[in-house]
């Protein structure tokens, strides 16, 4: 999911990873808890106009994606998030280091190691908190 060559380095957050219609989508998503295709076009439509059939196309590649669950509804579909924002937000993080790691190596770990100086003392506190618990999602 978080493939290090499909980063899209002008976007922010979550955005480098999805699209933009899939990240208007998401956060429709986490903010309703779930939602039918009618439900999000109706939301997102508020600001843009939208065919149905687009953002049915979108939910389904987030279904496929495994960030949207989805149970059937009569002739449709209700979704709800696989994930909440902080676990997805979690989840591409470590997709993404373990990326850097896996192309790059130990010039990845060099370059992580050297940006901690520039880190506030809470966050490398937490990460030391962290670091001592062990790993915590083995390969």
């Amino acid at each position: 999911m978080a493939d290090v060559r499909r980063l899209r380095r002008a976007s922010a957050g979550t955005d480098r990873f999805l699209g933009p219609l899939e990240s208007a989508v998401m956060d429709r998503m986490w903010a309703r808890r779930n939602a039918t295709v009618r439900e999000i076009v109706d939301d997102i439509g508020k600001r843009r106009e939208l065919a149905y059939t687009t953002v049915m196309t979108i939910m389904s590649r987030l279904h496929e994606k495994g960030l949207l669950v989805r149970e059937r509804d009569g002739k449709g579909y209700v979704y709800r998030p696989a994930f909440s924002r902080d676990e997805h937000r979690a989840r591409l993080s470590r997709e993404l280091v373990r990326g850097l790691v896996d192309e790059f190596g130990d010039v990845a770990l060099a370059q992580f190691a050297a940006e901690l100086d520039t880190v506030d003392a809470s966050h490398r506190s937490a990460l030391r908190k962290l670091a001592s618990k062990g790993p915590r999602d083995p390969r």
